[in-house]
């Protein structure tokens, strides 16, 4: 049986130098969107030229979907694989915590969230994709926690408004971090999810509190 190896050479290093340009094209587009975020913002921070930069991703299109992609991937390793009911609530503040400490892959999220509500804006598809598939794991965190007894039963109606509400409040927490610095992320939205499971209380937490 033949090991694996790992990657070796130039090979390597243009793994590595892509890593690094994404790396930083994540603080560039964060800070000034798409459109002011010219990859010569990038290059000079990376010490490249704007043409080497084309040649490892094609164009200005093609870094900011490796630069999303590498948020995404980011992401489902701070969530992890817990991806049922309250597991999946905890995994949520986990997200929070990493945000505070991670500032600029917030602010990327948060500024190509809004610019890409214009249909011609090149995240426009990747955006509208992970907000359908975010809105639709949370409904499914409720009906899971609804399976297993953490939440009061609720109809499919109920559980998208709660779905809903709960993205709305992450990304409302979120702006009020990335405006003010010293607001506490992490503690308000453990406060908002301690709230949401008590009101939801199904058969197990109540048993709990017996």
């Amino acid at each position: 049986m033949t090991a694996s190896r790992s990657p070796r050479g130039p090979y390597k290093k243009g793994i590595e130098r892509r890593l690094e340009v994404v790396s930083v094209a994540v603080d560039v587009f964060g800070e000034h969107g798409f459109k002011g975020g010219t990859l010569q913002r990038v290059a000079d921070r990376v010490g490249l030229t704007p043409g080497a930069i084309m040649k490892l991703f094609g164009s200005k299109e093609g870094l900011l979907i490796s630069v999303l992609e590498h948020w995404g991937v980011m992401t489902s390793e701070v969530m992890g694989a817990r991806n049922r009911g309250c597991e999946l609530l905890d995994a949520f503040k986990e997200l929070m915590k990493y945000h505070t400490e991670h500032r600029g892959l917030l602010e990327l999220y948060t500024t190509m969230a809004a610019e890409a509500t214009s249909t011609d804006h090149p995240a426009h598809g990747f955006i509208t994709a992970r907000y359908a598939n975010t809105l639709s794991n949370m409904r499914g965190l409720f009906a899971d926690a609804i399976e297993d007894g953490d939440f009061r039963a609720m109809d499919q109606e109920e559980i998208a408004h709660e779905a809903e509400w709960l993205l709305a409040t992450m990304d409302g927490l979120e702006i009020q971090f990335l405006l003010n610095p010293a607001f506490d992320l992490q503690a308000s939205f453990a406060a908002f999810v301690d709230r949401l499971v008590r009101r939801l209380a199904g058969e197990r937490i109540e048993a709990r509190r017996v």
